[in-house]
């Protein structure tokens, strides 16, 4: 139970400090909570917490909104999440985990691409349908969509605080439409929404590091370490899966 409490409060603390910092740490923090709920129930914890700290993310960026960009990717984000919520919904945990594990390794390997044979696709006419759809399905299935979004939102030329605002108000739209999924799975439930509570403290912590001290952090030294914790969390998912 101690070592349960741990896992989920870890992930709770980046979470927190995803939101409010640099965003697209999803790929860390679902295998971190898979260590205490081993399967798609991992989400049931997630969400909900996800929710929350994207409410008092809108309730900071109210303003700079790219309403017309949004418009363009929600509808196609809400497909994406319908047959995320389905695919999930018709697999068993082992392939959960396994899938997840193969998309997490998917996401890293496309990253580090990225950096080197920038893609133009995501300033294409249809980029928003692309962007919103893999962005909704890769949202359920992996809790990783930050990566994606943040692509697709740079190549729309927004000032620094259009391209915040608007990150922010497409993640509560896309995670409402996650958790309304989930809970017709039953994969929120008492039991996920108790975890969740203990993994408060450290979301609001996390939130608080994440606005105060990302500043000081070298943002090449962070990402070389992000990569390798996702680098062993999607090998753990792969080859050391529970019984």
């Amino acid at each position: 139970m101690e070592m349960s409490w741990l896992f989920i409060s870890l992930a709770c603390l980046v979470t927190g400090f995803s939101k409010f910092s640099i965003g697209g740490l999803g790929l860390i923090i679902l295998p971190l909570m898979m260590l205490a709920f081993p399967g798609p129930e991992a989400l049931g914890v997630i969400v909900p917490l996800y929710l929350l700290t994207d409410l008092v993310a809108v309730m900071t960026y109210r303003q700079n909104v790219n309403w017309s960009v949004l418009a363009k990717l929600v509808p196609f984000g809400a497909l994406g999440v319908l047959v995320g919520t389905i695919v999930l919904g018709s697999i068993d945990s082992s392939t959960f985990m396994t899938m997840l594990g193969v998309l997490i390794f998917s996401l890293l390997g496309l990253s580090l691409w990225l950096d080197y044979h920038p893609l133009p696709i995501f300033s294409h006419r249809y980029a928003a349908g692309v962007a919103g759809g893999l962005c909704g399905f890769v949202g359920v299935l992996a809790n990783a969509a930050g990566p994606l979004m943040g692509l697709f939102l740079l190549e729309q030329k927004m000032e620094k605080h259009a391209y915040v605002a608007t990150r922010v108000w497409a993640f509560l739209t896309l995670n409402i439409l996650k958790m309304a999924g989930l809970v017709s799975l039953g994969l929120v439930n008492m039991e996920t929404l108790e975890a969740s509570a203990v993994g408060l403290p450290a979301l609001f912590v996390g939130m608080f590091i994440g606005y105060k001290v990302f500043a000081k952090i070298s943002a090449d030294q962070l990402k070389v370490i992000v990569r390798c914790a996702i680098s062993l969390s999607a090998a753990h998912l792969l080859f050391f899966k529970s019984r």
